[in-house]
């Protein structure tokens, strides 16, 4: 079984009698007649680790817990499957679930104060109607299956389908800084490779002038990393100028090859000199090759998590410190 995983900063949270996702903790949580609080988390989540080191390291938390819950921990790296059917909107994802697994609600990253309320709102409920509490989480499970069953059943991809897409993206662009919604503002990469795909098939100057201003403008931000390489996950800014610092191989793997399609595709339309979005790429696969593939186990990590004060350190200090590992593969 993979060891039950922590912030790497002092924190309590290990005072908490976590259990694992299993038959035998659901058939506990039956036995004890409690519902269940899952707790998604990621090595590479800062907030996770936030939650950690304040939250779930507060007594008055840990004592409520004991007393009228059952407490279950899952790495999203490790249980993507219980991520997709339980995550409620990012990590930390913190769920309540019936005894027998129900999803009954739940939040992300919540302060002590306000998880208290919510535990003691849940364990009032849970006592006076919990008839009440096993409905809801049906209905729930009923919303959930009839969506899926309209993804899964769906026409086939029409044409008009990605003119629609393409018009909600637009919707969502950011002409001042780059990138699409507000903050937090996320790198996208997936968005990026549809409008660099539609400014190919059309030859639209919209769609170029989209892509060079958020390429530009993640490369010219504090958002990509220009000592180590490769970028953050997030900016909790708008205009890119805060990152969260935490790597990921998929975002990195993604942006890289984004980069070096962008300076063939937009040179060939004479769109700009390519060595720039070049130089981003190789910068970028330079990172994900030093820092995040292991010679022992012949594969890559998936992420780097957010070691805010070595990420904040400039060029000469990082060479004096030592380089933050990792996330654990295992």
């Amino acid at each position: 079984m993979t060891s039950i995983r922590f912030s790497p900063n002092p924190n309590q949270a290990h005072c908490i009698e976590w259990l694992p996702w299993a038959r035998s903790t659901f058939e506990r949580a039956q036995a004890e007649d409690k519902p269940v609080l899952l707790s998604i988390t990621a090595p590479w989540c800062y907030w996770c680790h936030v939650m950690d080191e304040t939250t779930y390291s507060d007594p008055d938390v840990q004592s409520i817990l004991a007393r009228s819950f059952i407490a279950v921990r899952v790495d999203n790296d490790h249980r993507p499957d219980i991520n997709s059917r339980y995550n409620v909107g990012g990590w930390p994802t913190t769920a309540f679930l019936t005894p027998h697994g129900g999803l009954i609600g739940g939040a992300t990253y919540l302060p002590p104060d306000q998880f208290l309320a919510m535990l003691m709102e849940l364990e009032g409920a849970y006592k006076a109607d919990k008839p009440r509490l096993y409905e809801q989480s049906r209905d729930l499970l009923q919303q959930r299956r009839i969506h899926a069953r309209r993804v899964a059943a769906g026409a086939e991809v029409e044409n008009s389908l990605v003119d629609r897409v393409s018009r909600i993206v637009a919707g969502a662009y950011d002409a001042v800084n780059g990138g699409f919604g507000g903050e937090p503002k996320f790198t996208n990469p997936s968005i990026l490779r549809l409008i660099l795909h539609l400014q190919r098939a059309t030859g639209e100057d919209f769609y170029a002038a989209m892509l060079r201003k958020t390429l530009d403008a993640m490369a010219d931000s504090p958002m990509f990393d220009d000592v180590d390489g490769g970028f953050f996950r997030y900016s909790t800014a708008a205009n890119w100028s805060e990152p969260q610092r935490e790597k990921m191989l998929e975002d990195n793997i993604q942006l890289a090859s984004l980069y070096l399609d962008a300076s063939i595709i937009l040179s060939k339309n004479g769109q700009m000199e390519s060595y720039k979005y070049r130089e981003v790429a190789e910068h970028t696969f330079t990172y994900v090759n030093n820092f995040l593939y292991d010679f022992d186990l012949r594969g890559f990590h998936g992420s780097q998590g957010a070691h805010s004060d070595y990420f904040a350190l400039d060029r000469e200090e990082r060479a004096k410190a030592p380089l933050p590992p990792p996330d654990p593969s295992g």
